[in-house]
């Protein structure tokens, strides 16, 4: 009998499951191991893994976890499976719609109000208990089990301070930590915020790293915590009546923004260091106006003090970990401390067949000639499967362009980041045999039975040479750019094949898969390579 059945979300346990269980658990209680790696391939069922372990973990030592997700679909399915366990989702304030305005206001502009309004209705419903936003924070902090997302947590973690540390934190999609984490550090100032809303003018010379980071030290932060005083005294001196209040709430929201804004920046200054950032100036859509990003090249240096020291254990989850050394390096994990498993899709090979199919190179220097043969060849894949839904990975807007201008298919379906989840919930739902044509969807896309019968690779999807944080990461990590790659191909594959029934092949049209393949073939999970015809 397995150990941990009573544990188990559900009547019986995949073989792999068991396995990962037993090794998470022992991991933690007999080798006293800090962090745990489960790698598991699409099928695995990484949620019920983390789930059971949480539960023994309670059970055993009276202790909590917390679960964080990157997709809202993730953190939405764990909250259909497990919240007859106990498990209380909590998004931010201005996901929540107000009871008392009837749903015509979010729960965020509402608490801005609640502290000056002399509605007694509003604070009777709103501040007594009744605001949803907070009952579902109460219920999140008191209860054994917590979902949410990575944005949220880190901001609630680092500024708020209301989510203790918990026994146990459970990492979904893990091989996102390092992108996330990225996200909360890097800080982005505009010319234009700076000139309109600050009054303060960006000098038309500053360009190197060393003088944007002294403007924004001796310059940007002083006028910036001054107009924040500024809108703190007219918000603490105002006269607050009925007709007034909208004038308030403009106000106060733009407080809050300035507010988030100075303790980003403060932080960035705080833990800045010249060699681990990277500067980009661009252009932005205001004429004449740029925008200064400084983003980590390391953020090994902000696992422990901004994510990992919220639990005691780390238990962390992935299909696509693929160098558990790398993985580790990257993060700052030490390797003593740490547990690995790699436990391969139980899917059969046969369902998910991936066929590489030559037109040509897709590099810089031979794109524009493919092009051409690569629209000839989708238009082959589509007669090829009439009656069928998929989706095409182009890797980059410009060869989506060219596809949807060149194709020229009533079956086709495009998307830009407004209508992302539109455009895919029609394809889903939509009888027609539809096919996305996407530059973004290569993860966090549940395709799953008759959504796609097949899917086109069309472009090997390196990261960005033309990024300097690319080049860095690069230089300062040989298995970087290779690894990155890796990840989004196998990321990409398993869109299509999400449960034992699903069948679906894909086709590689990039003339350049085979070299790196070769060059790269350590990296890849032996189940992927084994669907290789």
């Amino acid at each position: 009998m397995w150990s941990y059945q009573k544990y188990f979300v559900y009547k019986s346990a995949r073989i792999e499951q068991q396995k990962a269980i037993e090794f998470a658990i022992d991991s933690f209680v007999k080798n006293q191991k800090r962090f745990v790696i489960v790698e598991a391939g699409t099928g695995v069922g990484k949620s019920a893994i983390g789930f059971s372990v949480a539960r023994y973990i309670n059970d055993m030592f009276s202790g909590d976890s917390y679960f964080l997700t990157t997709q809202k679909i993730l953190q939405e399915q764990y909250v259909k499976d497990f919240s007859h366990f106990g498990l209380n989702n909590l998004k931010s304030s201005s996901n929540y719609l107000c009871s008392f305005y009837k749903g015509a206001q979010s729960c965020s502009a509402v608490l801005r109000e609640l502290k000056v309004t002399n509605n007694q209705k509003l604070k009777q419903c709103c501040g007594g208990g009744n605001c949803h936003y907070s009952q579902e924070k109460k219920r999140f902090i008191s209860g054994n089990f917590g979902i949410t997302n990575f944005s949220y947590f880190l901001a609630e973690t680092n500024y708020s301070g209301q989510l203790q540390k918990r026994e146990l934190l459970v990492i979904d999609e893990a091989h996102n930590i390092e992108i996330e984490l990225s996200k909360f550090v890097e800080v982005s100032i505009s010319e234009h915020f700076s000139e309109k809303i600050l009054k303060l003018k960006v000098p038309k010379d500053i360009k190197s790293q060393f003088a944007v980071h002294k403007w924004i030290m001796d310059s940007y932060l002083p006028k910036l915590l001054k107009i924040k005083k500024h809108f703190e005294k007219t918000l603490e001196k105002f006269n607050i009546s009925q007709d007034k209040l909208k004038d308030f709430l403009q106000i106060s929201s733009k407080f809050d923004l300035i507010d988030k804004h100075a303790c980003k920046i403060e932080r960035f200054l705080d833990v800045y260091e010249k060699d681990n950032w990277v500067l980009n100036i661009s252009e932005t859509e205001k004429a004449g106006s740029r925008k200064f990003e400084f983003k980590p090249i390391d953020i090994s240096h902000f696992t422990e003090s901004n994510l990992f020291n919220r639990g005691n254990k780390i238990l962390m989850m992935s299909a696509t970990i693929m160098d558990k050394d790398a993985f580790c390096e990257s993060l700052g994990i030490d390797k003593n401390d740490c547990d690995f498993i790699s436990l391969p899709s139980p899917f059969k090979k046969e369902n998910k067949p991936i066929l590489f199919s030559p037109v040509g190179s897709m590099a810089m220097k031979s794109i524009d000639q493919t092009l051409p043969k690569m629209a000839l060849a989708v238009k082959a894949i589509l007669d090829n499967h009439p009656n069928e839904k998929g989706i095409i990975h182009c890797h980059s807007y410009k060869i989506a362009k060219y596809l949807e201008e060149n194709v020229k298919s009533d079956r086709i379906l495009t998307h830009d980041s407004e209508n992302r989840d539109r455009i895919l919930f029609m394809h889903t739902n939509e009888s027609k045999p539809t096919v996305i044509l996407s530059p973004s969807m290569s993860e966090g896309v549940d395709l799953k039975g008759d959504a796609s019968r097949f899917q086109v690779i069309c472009k090997i999807p390196y990261p960005y040479l033309g990024d300097k944080l690319v080049k860095k990461r690069m230089n300062k990590w040989k298995w970087w750019y290779s690894l990155q790659t890796a990840k989004t191909i196998v990321q990409s594959v398993g869109r299509s094949i999400r449960t034992e029934t699903d069948h679906a092949v894909t086709y590689i049209l990039d003339e350049d898969w085979n070299r790196f393949y070769e060059k790269n073939k350590s990296i890849f999970p032996k189940d992927f390579k084994d669907c290789i015809l």
